[in-house]
């Protein structure tokens, strides 16, 4: 009888850590495991400084013609530096040559830091963090409605992130959450990103938040991009 109630409970323990850990919701599971603490880094990409050189030619092209420039560039969403054109102010040659200085960009550490999800009551989930990302650990994420929801408001999903090489982080898939609001007064902007490089080698968790004035003059702009090894996949 002893035995078989031991039995019983051990068995019952197991099936409420495996109910436990099945339990982290979809949209993290694939960055993190429920209560284990993840060593992370909030980094900058820094380009070669003779980058700068084609910055200024490309401001100097958005400025000569902003609605050419404003079109050209969503040929090639999300890098800095749209497809070639002679109206972008420069050879084939200085072309490539900026693309040759881009691709050698590199991950800056700024600081170091420490990531940890656990489940916070009411089905809510909660990402604690460290140092100067400490911000992160005001945010909850609701798996019901999968929102994240933060002191200014509620972050719902939007279009899943998909990056080509030539993007500021690189290639990388992975789900994105926005808040938005605007009145008189201010325009504000709050979002969160995770996802994994295509490499697998590397998770990335970003967060920023915008205020500007009614006109679009910045107030405010906290952005944090922070790296981490990839969850190995079982």
């Amino acid at each position: 009888m002893t035995k078989t109630w031991t039995s019983g409970i051990i068995a019952f323990i197991a099936l409420q850590w495996v109910t436990s850990a099945a339990e982290v919701p979809e949209a993290l599971a694939a960055c993190f495991d429920k209560d284990k603490p993840v060593k992370a880094q909030i980094i900058a990409i820094v380009p070669p400084k003779e980058f700068e050189g084609c910055v200024q030619k490309l401001s100097e092209a958005a400025q000569k013609d902003p609605e050419w420039f404003a079109e050209h560039s969503k040929k090639s969403p999300g890098s800095p530096l749209p497809l070639f054109d002679e109206k972008l102010g420069m050879s084939q040659e200085e072309y490539d040559n900026y693309e040759k200085l881009w691709a050698s960009r590199a991950a800056k550490k700024l600081a170091d830091t420490s990531l940890m999800l656990t489940e916070v009551g009411d089905g809510q989930w909660k990402l604690n963090a460290s140092g100067p990302a400490a911000t992160l650990s005001l945010l909850r994420y609701d798996p019901k409605k999968n929102t994240f929801i933060s002191p200014n408001g509620e972050l719902e999903a939007i279009a899943d992130i998909a990056t080509p090489e030539r993007s500021l982080l690189g290639a990388w898939k992975g789900k994105e959450w926005r808040f938005e609001a605007d009145n008189s007064l201010t325009k504000s902007k709050e979002n969160v990103a995770l996802g994994t490089t295509s490499d697998g080698k590397y998770s990335f968790l970003i967060y920023r938040l915008q205020e500007l004035t009614s006109s679009g003059k910045p107030l405010f702009d906290k952005s944090l991009v922070i790296r981490f090894a990839a969850k190995k996949v079982k």
